[in-house]
C-alpha cells in the first residue's frame, strides 16, 4: 500500500472519528441542557410541594385548634350537665323528704 493510500485511509478514519466526536459533543450538550431543565423543574416542584405542605400544615393547625375548642366546650357542657343532674337529684331528695314529712305518721 502506497503512502498516498495510507494517508487517504487515515484522513478517512480521522473524518469519521471527527464526525463521531462532534456527534458525541452535540449529544452531551443536549443531555446537559435536559439535566439543567430537569433540575430546574425539580426545584420548582419542591418549592410548590413545600408551599402545599405549609398550607396543609396551617389547615391542620386550624383543625387542631378547632378540635381543642370543641373538646373544651364538650367537657364544659358535660361538667355543667353533671352539676345540673346532681342539683336535680338533690331537689328530688329534698322533695321526697318533704313529701314523707307531709304524710301523717301512723
Amino acid at each position: 500500500m502506497g503512502l498516498e493510500a495510507r494517508v487517504n485511509r487515515l484522513e478517512s478514519h480521522f473524518d469519521a472519528l471527527d464526525g463521531s466526536v462532534r456527534s458525541l459533543i452535540s449529544i452531551t450538550a443536549d443531555t446537559h441542557q435536559e439535566i439543567l431543565a430537569t433540575r430546574q423543574e425539580m426545584r420548582e416542584y419542591q418549592r410548590e410541594s413545600r408551599i402545599r405542605f405549609d398550607q396543609q400544615e396551617r389547615r391542620m393547625d386550624k383543625l387542631e385548634s378547632s378540635i381543642n375548642a370543641l373538646t373544651d366546650a364538650a367537657l364544659a357542657g358535660f361538667k355543667r350537665s353533671d352539676e345540673q343532674h346532681e342539683e336535680t337529684c338533690e331537689r328530688f331528695d329534698q322533695l321526697e323528704l318533704f313529701i314523707r314529712q307531709s304524710f301523717p305518721k301512723n
